[in-house]
């Protein structure tokens, strides 16, 4: 590695701010796991807050608050309510 604080593309994982010999939790799991290592080195996304979103929309559906639209009628299917959670978080429908 370069030093510490410059991170090129596919050379390690960043150790800003880090001691020496120390590696990032970057799943805030309190472990440091090869999933950790994979997505300092870029090579895993780190998931954003989508399933935070999808999670609160979906509890809506069950406590039968949630609406189409702002003032639109309570909806009372599961694959509209899921389709409206994944809208909402900005995430699409997982392929078969």
């Amino acid at each position: 590695m370069a030093g510490l604080g410059i991170q090129k593309r596919g050379t390690g994982i960043a150790r800003v701010g880090l001691s020496k010999g120390t590696l990032p939790d970057f799943n805030k799991d309190g472990k440091i796991t090869k999933a950790d290592v994979l997505i300092g080195r870029g090579v895993i996304k780190k998931a954003k807050g989508g399933q935070a979103k999808v999670k609160k929309v979906m509890k809506e559906f069950k406590s039968g608050t949630l609406h189409s639209g702002k003032k639109g009628p309570v909806v009372k299917s599961r694959k509209q309510a899921i389709a409206i959670a994944l809208s909402e978080a900005g995430l699409s429908k997982k392929k078969k």
